[in-house]
Formats: structure tokens, C-alpha cells, sequence
């Protein structure tokens, strides 16, 4: 050690660096993004597409043509949200059609489920998902309703 208890240059480097470094055990990592279980492509049995994104929907027909849903394309109307619904409240989503209310509750048999619901202009999509390959899609304009049943692709 140098006269009067001063250390080498390169010691008070290193010493910095380590202390600036902190020991790599005290950094937790970063914990990945969750993974939407919507998002993705999804086709009926007819062809049709939707491809469901973080923030909107694109409904693609068999013929290729894309529609974006969007303040543009729902006239200034547009919400798009992720949530949990009831299958109370998802039966409930189609009151006037007995026989398609029916449907409906037959194929949702669990308490609750996570949805994906958009409202566009005066018509409303639900999107229920059944299980990370199945999607049940709700569509209302005012009081006519209709189901579709969805797969990823």
C-alpha cells in the first residue's frame, strides 16, 4: 500500500465500479409483460377472421377485405376494453331472442368468464373466452343479437 494509506489509481476504479454495480443478487429482474389470451387471430366456420390486438379489433371477411374498428369506421363512437363478466350478465346481453339466449347459455357452463368487449357506433361485440383455442362472440345492434363461435388460428 502507497505512503500515507492512498490507494492506486486503478483500486479506487475498480472499488467504484463494483459499488456502483451493487451486488447481482439485490436486481430483481424486470417480470415479463402478461400475455393477453385474446390477442391473435381467430376464424368461424364460414372464414371469417377477426384478429383481436391489444387495443382494437380488425374483422377480415373471406374475400380478404380488413375492417379496423375505429373511431373512423364506428363514427366517433368507439371503446374497446378487457373485463370479466358473469354468465348471468353475458345470458343477459340478449334478452328478445329466447332460442338464442338458450344457445348461449348452454355453451357457457363456468360462473364467470374474461371478455373483450367493443362497442362501435350503436351496435356492441362481446367476445367471451371459453378456453385459450375457443371464443364465443356476442353482436347486439340495439335488441338483435347473434352468436358465433370462434377458433384460433
Amino acid at each position: 500500500m502507497p505512503r500515507a494509506g492512498r490507494r492506486k489509481p486503478v483500486e479506487h476504479i475498480i472499488a467504484v465500479l463494483m459499488l456502483s454495480f451493487g451486488p447481482p443478487a439485490c436486481v430483481a429482474p424486470e417480470p415479463a409483460a402478461a400475455r393477453n389470451p385474446f390477442v391473435g387471430a381467430w376464424t368461424t366456420a364460414e372464414n371469417d377472421s377477426i384478429t383481436i390486438q391489444q387495443d382494437t379489433i380488425v374483422q377480415t371477411q373471406p374475400d380478404g377485405h380488413s375492417t379496423a374498428l375505429d373511431k373512423n369506421s364506428c363514427r366517433g363512437l368507439f371503446r374497446f376494453g378487457y373485463g370479466t363478466q358473469s354468465r348471468q350478465a353475458l345470458t343477459d346481453l340478449i334478452p328478445r331472442q329466447p332460442d338464442l339466449r338458450k344457445k348461449l347459455s348452454e355453451l357457457l357452463v363456468e360462473p364467470n368468464y374474461p371478455v373483450a368487449r367493443l362497442d362501435c357506433d350503436r351496435g356492441d361485440q362481446t367476445y367471451v373466452l371459453l378456453n385459450d383455442r375457443q371464443l364465443v362472440a356476442i353482436y347486439r345492434d340495439g335488441d338483435i343479437g347473434a352468436i358465433d363461435r370462434l377458433v384460433r388460428r
